[in-house]
């Protein structure tokens, strides 16, 4: 009878996971997806008849995987239905082997321009910038929210304008709902000279101050998981791109924050009767509306503390 040898270990390999959605939930499932996974890649499609997105993430196959997938799927089917999306929602899956996964995931992402004077690259690329342009460096596999998706975008596109266009760029930022901190890392890139970056994830902290201290960013921002309501001073600029429903819960609170002649933005909002909601919502707080932008379904507002 032959003997096993101990030291033999069998391949490994992984289940690409491949979901195609409506715009409008994408975002809830590739954050559901990042929490099974540990990172999501999310990819606009274009389509004729409404916004569509990817959203990829990767299983190691092992004996609890099908547990797992399981619970993707139960999760996908209630949020479908919740959002009147069923049969609109596709759930793909793919076995993968571990040197094609590594290198796979590594050659989908190169550095990538998401406004006029800013790029993010992953880790293991090289990117000579030229002098009017920012990099950030981080690592898509490792957390969602890389500046991909268009409320990110937008939101971006917001803070470049403002340190670009303004006489008087603002000095001080609170990123509320910071995610990966990319929004807070792009405002101290163009110039504040302190942020501070809050979430009530704890490891969306985490997440945050690995990024932070990757671009040398420490000595401008701090990432902290304290709540809105516990900050007692004011700020130049002030960004929230979170959700509708949470904007206007927490839309005194963001306005109270802001600093006389201070801006806010707000992203995350789908274009229609939510952006006219939110524009309402804190104009009858006395800020001023001064844009907004959209892009596909989502829409960005900058509002101005007279």
């Amino acid at each position: 009878m032959p003997t096993k040898n101990p030291a033999h270990k069998p391949n490994k390999s992984w289940l690409r996971i491949t979901i195609t959605a409506s715009e409008t939930i994408s975002d809830p499932i590739a954050d559901f997806i990042c929490a099974q996974t540990g990172g999501v890649e999310q990819i606009p499609l274009a389509s004729a008849n409404a916004a569509q997105e990817q959203i990829i993430g990767y299983l190691e196959n092992t004996p609890h995987t099908k547990e797992k997938l399981k619970t993707i799927t139960t999760y996908l089917e209630e949020l479908a239905h919740l959002a009147s999306e069923e049969g609109k929602t596709r759930l793909e899956t793919e076995i993968i082997p571990d040197e094609d996964w590594n290198k796979t995931w590594k050659e989908r992402f190169k550095p990538l321009p998401i406004t006029a004077h800013l790029v993010i690259k992953p880790t293991w690329e090289s990117y000579q910038p030229s002098v009017d342009e920012k990099v950030i460096e981080m690592d898509p596999g490792m957390a969602f929210g890389t500046g991909h998706h268009a409320s990110t975008k937008l939101a971006l596109e917001f803070v470049e304008g403002i340190f670009h266009g303004t006489e008087t760029p603002p000095k001080t930022v609170l990123d509320v709902g910071t995610g990966t901190g990319i929004l807070a890392m792009a405002a101290a890139l163009f110039g504040a000279q302190e942020v501070l970056a809050i979430d009530n994830d704890p490891e969306a902290v985490v997440v945050a101050e690995e990024n932070i201290l990757r671009n040398g960013l420490t000595p401008t921002i701090t990432a902290d998981g304290v709540v809105l309501a516990d900050i007692p001073r004011q700020f130049d600029l002030v960004i929230a791109n979170i959700i509708h429903d949470t904007l206007i819960e927490l839309a005194a609170s963001l306005a109270a924050r802001l600093a006389p002649k201070g801006r806010l933005i707000l992203a995350g909002i789908l274009t229609g009767p939510q952006t006219d909601n939110i524009r309402a919502a804190y104009n009858a707080l006395g800020l001023k509306h001064q844009e907004t932008r959209s892009e596909g379904e989502w829409s960005a507002l900058l509002f101005l503390q007279p």
